[in-house]
């Protein structure tokens, strides 16, 4: 499991704005931070909630989520983040849409290795 953090554009309904990004490969889902998911999105209730183990192994229960628009190298992607109250970041980008969009980590460089992201998600 690695994490790279990254400056990125993203994107809501409401506004779009420059969030710290964490790629995170321990984190299957992604998470968006409740206040920052509210000022640039409109959140829609989950069907079903959802309940995360987060690593320091507390349970969370999420009502919420979002579609997002994240740019990476001039590509825009649309993800759907969970709202969590609690985050250290505004914005954990989980592994199962870096995996779809084929991104990957450099932990040695401490940034993105983006050699098969074409900004198209794979069908998985």
């Amino acid at each position: 499991m690695g994490v790279v953090r990254q400056d990125l554009l993203v994107k809501g309904d409401r506004k779009e704005m420059r969030l710290n990004v964490l790629f995170d490969s321990g984190a299957s889902r992604s998470l968006i931070k409740s206040d920052v998911a509210r000022e640039i999105s409109t959140p829609r209730k989950l069907l079903i909630q959802g309940e995360f183990t987060v690593a320091d192994g507390r349970k969370i229960i999420c009502t919420h989520f979002c579609d997002l628009m994240v740019e990476i190298e001039g590509k825009r992607i649309g993800i759907e983040a969970f709202l969590v109250d609690d985050l250290p970041v505004p914005l954990i980008f989980g592994a199962l849409y870096m995996e779809a969009y084929m991104i990957k980590l450099d932990l040695a460089k401490r940034k993105l290795d983006l050699s098969e992201f074409t900004g198209y998600m794979l069908a998985l």
